[in-house]
């Protein structure tokens, strides 16, 4: 995630978004990595990271 991350930003991307279920045990590793919930509904959260 870290690489795809530095990857995107030495193509000047401005921000990156995902969809994560809630249950994912995946979604405190998008947090470590720069991720913020900025929404969700009944199953997912909405993530945002801007680079």
């Amino acid at each position: 995630m870290k690489s795809m991350i530095e990857l995107l930003k030495t193509e000047k991307y401005k921000q990156v978004s995902l969809a994560v279920q809630k249950a994912n045990y995946a979604v405190n590793m998008y947090k470590n990595v720069g991720f913020k919930i900025v929404d969700e509904n009944e199953e997912e959260y909405i993530m945002l990271c801007k680079l």
